[in-house]
């Protein structure tokens, strides 16, 4: 008999190289989501930046009675999977000198399964534009 694990996971210590290199927020569809970019190889060995989004918050648990209560409590956020979209990064600079990596995401479309060229027409000097800001102090590398 299997076991049923909805609505449970299991957390465990990372052994692959990931490192947490950017922080920051992304704009979809008009909400802001709480990103991290993480440093890591893909299958093939090749560098590059997975990105996460925050799902919610754990901490210790102060008020743990006994043996059975939970050693850390917290709130998760419900995830809905609702298609998928493109997203193009630019390393840029800004007044201050800080280097940062700025995002757009649009709809993904039968045209982005054929072609991996991003569409830098969508660069827009302006700091209100519809860009997202990952980090304005990161002095690492990405690898694109």
């Amino acid at each position: 008999m299997q076991r049923d694990n909805t609505n449970s996971g299991i957390l465990y210590k990372n052994t692959d190289e990931w490192q947490i290199i950017q922080q920051g927020k992304l704009n979809i569809d008009g909400e802001d989501h709480r990103i991290i970019g993480v440093k890591r190889k893909n299958k093939d060995g090749e560098p590059m930046v997975e990105l996460y989004r925050a799902i919610g918050t754990l901490k210790a648990n102060a008020d743990k009675q006994g043996e059975k209560s939970p050693d850390a409590k917290g709130v998760v956020n419900k995830v809905m999977d609702q298609g998928a979209m493109t997203i193009s990064a630019w390393k840029e600079t800004s007044e201050a000198g800080n280097s940062y990596t700025s995002l757009k995401t649009r709809e993904f479309t039968s045209h982005d399964q054929n072609s991996n060229q991003n569409d830098q027409s969508t660069i827009n000097n302006d700091p209100n534009s519809e860009k997202n800001v990952l980090s304005e102090d990161l002095d690492d590398e990405i690898p694109f």
